[in-house]
């Protein structure tokens, strides 16, 4: 006995983006994130440079934490060349602009699914 099977008609199945799409937007996001931070430390050092002074004091505590960290866990030869990177104007440029980037990216990133969600709406079924 034969049964007839109707296959129901309605929206039609939504497909995920490509990996290359996705690919490309993380990318075009690398890249403003770049240009925007880039922007940001250069408007900083150029004309509030007392704003700059007061965030790295902000940050010397976690600084010299880090740097405690690397005296007391480390072996000998890794101390050496470790010392560089987290010196005192060094550490605390390199802290800030990490935090600063990873603001920034989750700021646009963020404002990105904003305007989609606007711009598109919300179809997930």
């Amino acid at each position: 006995m034969a049964t007839s099977r109707s296959i129901p008609v309605g929206k039609p199945l939504r497909r995920d983006p490509a990996f290359l799409w996705l690919f490309f937007g993380k990318i075009v996001l690398l890249v403003v994130t770049i240009v925007v931070v880039y922007a940001i430390y250069a408007y900083l050092h150029a004309y509030r440079l007392d704003w700059l002074g007061r965030v790295y004091v902000k940050l010397l505590p976690l600084t010299n934490a880090l740097y405690s960290l690397v005296e007391t866990y480390f072996p000998e030869d890794v101390k050496y060349k470790i010392r560089g990177a987290i010196t005192d104007d060094l550490g605390q440029r390199s802290l800030f602009l990490l935090l600063l980037t990873a603001t920034v990216e989750l700021t646009l990133y963020s404002v990105f699914k904003l305007l989609k969600y606007v711009v598109v709406g919300s179809r997930r079924a």
